[in-house]
């Protein structure tokens, strides 16, 4: 968000300066720039360098470009680049981002095109960065505070929400000094703006608080985890973020759960299904529900078929090419279960059962230790994998897992290049609108941004 504005907006100043320069020698080289002429086509002749990450600077040659660049397309693959110059016959563009790693580069100018049969590779980076906290504070901080300033006396260590402004959702449990047992604070961080503000404080005897966003109206939900305290409510948008409770769910038929501790932590996330506009969750004793934020009807939805997803449900997705299809990431299983509702089966979808531990491969041979919460962005489900103190990403179309961020089974504290940063059991993570990671890095007390590029 704010860095990543940051980072573009000096290399475009960068660019431009190149770009004069660029201009003043072609100027005098070669005389007058020379405009589009419509009846003849567009010629390619090469272009350098021929490999480079996002906004490198890549110079084409060719004929018949004009000089106008509102006029003039350049594509990498069917991503448009920003064209910073153009003389006729040169231009000066930044190579866009994530295009893809083997790239067509197209020119277009009005009804004329031309493509290169050479091939652009484009060099995918991705970085760990320190957003806001990284040290443990003596208090919880109230009011509007920097992000530089930021630091929490809790861990981080429940889901996170973010909505369609990329406004990221905290809660943090565990407070002291409220009038409940256990205090529950719900933050709001705005990267551009550099603030994190304390938005609600809800009250809860035992268990914690959860987080969740709705598609359907831009607002973030609440709910406890205990079975039998259905307290909701939501950070309403119309009322500058206040919070406001919404009652008790009312169900058709409560959910089975054993009436001691262990329904306490219930619940561990609660997730939207982008079809039916409900939140579904799943319970460390393989109940299920759903919920209705508009009217607060919920419905029980167990059975023995969710009996076998048994566990600390820490995270849910659904599948984006079909929302009866939901993941869930059983964190004490070590495992991520596929509930397919329609045909009311499930099955182990990813890792092994009941076996902890750390390993790279296709769904059924890779190995995770404590899976938390999960995100989607179509093409891949990432995976905040706790105990392995790393993110991995895993390829709806292959089935492949892979570590995306952090040094597998090392906890630790460094931000850089993905691979080589540490993470210290990471439990949240969601993704913005440009396709950045946010994780709650528990042990760290710290949010961090996961940027590919």
């Amino acid at each position: 968000m704010k860095n990543c504005y940051l980072k573009r907006f000096w290399m475009l100043v960068a660019a431009l300066c190149v770009s004069f320069a660029f201009i003043s020698c072609e100027e005098s080289d070669e005389g007058a720039a020379v405009d589009h002429d419509p009846t003849k086509p567009i010629t390619l002749a090469k272009f350098w360098p021929d490999k480079g990450p996002i906004a490198t600077q890549v110079i084409i040659e060719g004929t018949n470009f004009g000089t106008n660049v509102d006029e003039i397309t350049v594509l990498f693959n069917e991503k448009p680049a920003t064209i910073i110059s153009s003389t006729g016959d040169r231009m000066l563009v930044l190579a866009p981002k994530l295009p893809g790693e083997e790239c067509v580069i197209t020119v277009k100018v009005g009804a004329k095109s031309a493509k290169f049969d050479k091939i652009f590779d484009y060099i995918v980076q991705t970085s760990v960065s320190t957003i806001a906290g990284g040290i443990q504070a003596a208090a919880q901080p109230t009011g509007t505070v920097s992000l530089a300033s930021w630091q929490s006396a809790k861990k981080l260590e429940r889901s996170l929400a973010i909505d369609s402004q990329d406004n990221l959702f905290i809660t943090i449990n565990g407070i002291e000094g409220g009038s409940w047992d256990n205090e529950c604070r719900i933050y709001m961080l705005n990267e551009e703006a550099g603030v994190i503000k304390a938005l609600h404080d809800v009250g809860r005897w035992f268990g914690f608080n959860n987080i969740s966003y709705d598609y359907k109206t831009d607002e973030v939900y609440w709910l406890g985890s205990q079975m039998g305290d259905d307290g909701y409510g939501c950070l309403s948008r119309m009322s500058d973020y206040a919070g406001i409770s919404m009652g008790n769910l009312s169900w058709d038929q409560m959910p089975p759960y054993t009436d001691n501790m262990t329904c306490w932590g219930a619940r561990s996330h609660f997730e939207m299904n982008p079809s039916d506009g409900k939140f579904y969750f799943f319970t460390n004793e393989g109940s299920a529900g759903r919920w209705d934020p508009a009217t607060g009807k919920a419905e029980n939805l167990s059975s023995d078929v969710t009996k076998e997803m048994e566990g600390d449900c820490a995270g849910v997705v659904f599948d984006p090419k079909d929302n009866n299809i939901v993941y869930v990431s059983a964190k004490n299983r070590h495992c991520i279960f596929k509930f397919d509702m329609a045909s009311n089966t499930v099955e182990v979808w990813a890792g092994k059962k009941n076996s902890a531990g750390f390993l790279d491969g296709a769904l059924d041979e890779a190995l995770f230790n404590e899976p938390c919460q999960m995100a989607c962005d179509g093409e891949y489900i990432y995976v905040a994998d706790s105990n392995n103190h790393c993110i991995r990403k895993i390829n709806l179309a292959t089935g492949y897992v892979s570590t995306l961020a952090g040094v597998a089974q090392s906890a630790g504290y460094v931000n850089g290049d993905a691979l080589n940063a540490q993470f210290n059991k990471p439990m949240g993570l969601v993704l913005d609108s440009e396709g950045n990671l946010y994780v709650a890095d528990s042990e760290n007390y710290a949010i961090r941004r996961v940027a590919t590029e």
